[in-house]
């Protein structure tokens, strides 16, 4: 059996094109080399990976948990990208990111979970949640979270969680391994 590295620097350069298979992106009508790759072989994810150009292991799951979220990447991290507001690093990716980034900003942990529960759930832009939000709103305010990242959560729909994009990335990035290293197989 053979491992597989994570970070093998070869296979993360078929997130920036198609070289490292002997290949140019005119042969195969491709940008990435990311074709057959699960995860990232189609054409709304080849289309963020062109805009995020990911550069680790960690940003290739930011990307999963965008492209499994709902609206999450499109109308709203996308947008603060094309127009940088924020680069690729601090764009809300999955459901974790919430909490982790909220307790760093000194939110207390119990606060940023129920404010990443009541986000990956869609919940701030459901009516009848309206006033829960404006109390969620003020505390994000209070500790000096941006607009941005305020009015990113007030568009998310539903959120992925980090573990489960690892988890689909490692597979991925084996299969992407061996599309570098052993074609043949």
């Amino acid at each position: 059996m053979v491992k597989v590295p994570l970070d093998d620097k070869e296979t993360m350069k078929i997130f920036l094109g198609p070289e490292p298979l002997g290949v140019t992106s005119e042969q195969i009508m491709c940008n990435t080399g990311t074709l057959g790759i699960p995860e990232f072989g189609t054409k709304f994810t080849i289309q963020m990976v062109e805009d995020t150009k990911p550069k680790t292991f960690g940003e290739l799951i930011k990307i999963s948990g965008l492209s499994h979220g709902t609206d999450v990447w499109l109308g709203n991290a996308q947008e603060l990208i094309r127009n940088e507001i924020v680069p690729f690093s601090e764009v809300i990716g999955c459901r974790d990111d919430i909490m982790v980034y909220l307790m760093n900003n000194g939110l207390k942990p119990i606060t940023a979970f129920k404010i990443m529960e009541f986000v990956r759930k869609g919940r701030p832009s459901k009516p009848k949640d309206h006033d829960q939000w404006v109390e969620y709103e003020n505390i994000l305010r209070e500790n000096g979270i941006a607009d941005w990242y305020i009015e990113s959560c007030h568009k998310i729909k539903y959120m992925f969680p980090k573990a489960h994009a690892a988890a689909y990335v490692t597979s991925a990035f084996r299969i992407a391994w061996y599309k570098v290293h052993m074609p043949v197989y």
